[in-house]
């Protein structure tokens, strides 16, 4: 019982001062900001807003903020405004006053609050630009490319919290007994008498009610265990393409795509972004030296992080 303790606290050293790199994170950066961008952007040209002249002032400020989000310029202070920005239509202006097009993006403002969190412009941004600059003029190193593992497990939180509720939400008999899913059939695909001419179809929605249920319950608890990561997300993938394909649930298909690509080992992301980008001389050298350790830890999906002290 006495080794328990130090062991613990080991455990939770370990945890704490694992450090990966940050260009995942800069990934989920730049494709949060764009969707967000493109989601607003329709009911904001179509003057759906125009009721209500603060909300419109607000966009505007908000498309602002997010195009300075998308490139990462002053990364920090812009995404804690944009996260403050996007809380007051959201809740404010969408809950508030009821205005669908605001009240929707719940899952968008999650990210946006967690990235405001996060030092999500440490990489693939002007700030990263600057930063090598600086370095550069003044003799000396950048600042590497990483940032703390467990920042990253705030956004596996989030979603493994959404999977939860939502296999909660169905284990209802409605649901188990496939009336929810006929329904969505009848209502995407179907019309009054199609249940009487393809049966057939009942038995499919039972099994899709029944599966996809098992499948969030799975990913709801097992994405919190880093080593089963990289095979569970592939069943996430599946669902939400099969979701994007059928119900045509767009952004919130995307973002949830998005948030599954951190459950890959952060060192794939990395060496991939090298491929598709070339870094200076100066700043890949310092980057590989530094990370070393860290990324060869997460070489494949079996292998499980060795922490790497500050």
């Amino acid at each position: 019982m006495s080794a328990i303790g130090p062991r613990l606290r080991t455990k939770l050293e370990n945890f704490a001062s694992a450090e990966i790199s940050s260009r995942p994170l800069a990934m989920v950066r730049i494709f949060t900001a764009f969707i967000c961008i493109y989601q607003f952007a329709g009911p904001w040209a179509s003057h759906f807003l125009d009721g209500y002249p603060g909300a419109v002032a607000l966009t505007w400020v908000y498309f602002i903020l997010a195009g300075l989000l998308l490139v990462g310029y002053k990364t920090r202070v812009v995404a804690a405004a944009f996260a403050l920005v996007f809380g007051l239509l959201h809740i404010y202006f969408g809950v508030q006053f009821h205005i669908h097009v605001l009240e929707k993006p719940v899952q968008q403002f999650q990210i946006a609050v967690l990235l405001a969190l996060t030092p999500c412009g440490r990489s693939l941004s002007v700030d990263r630009a600057i930063e090598v600059r600086c370095a550069g003029r003044q003799g000396r190193e950048p600042e590497p490319e990483r940032m703390p593992w467990w920042q990253v497990e705030l956004f596996i939180v989030q979603i493994a919290s959404i999977y939860l509720w939502a296999a909660q939400n169905k284990s209802d008999d409605k649901w188990l007994r496939g009336e929810r899913m006929e329904r969505y059939y009848l209502d995407w695909y179907g019309g009054s008498d199609s249940l009487v001419y393809t049966p057939w179809v009942h038995h499919v929605a039972v099994f899709l009610a029944w599966s996809t249920t098992a499948l969030e319950f799975v990913l709801a608890f097992g994405l919190l265990v880093r080593r089963w990561r990289p095979y569970l997300m592939w069943g996430g993938v599946m669902l939400h393409l099969g979701i994007l394909a059928m119900f045509s649930v767009t952004y919130f298909s995307f973002m949830m795509l998005l948030i599954l690509m951190l459950c890959l080992p952060p060192t794939w992301i990395h060496d991939f972004i090298s491929l598709v980008i070339e870094d200076s001389p100066r700043a890949q050298t310092q980057t590989q030296t530094k990370t070393k350790t860290s990324l060869a830890s997460t070489a494949g999906p079996k292998s499980d992080p060795t922490p790497v002290r500050r």
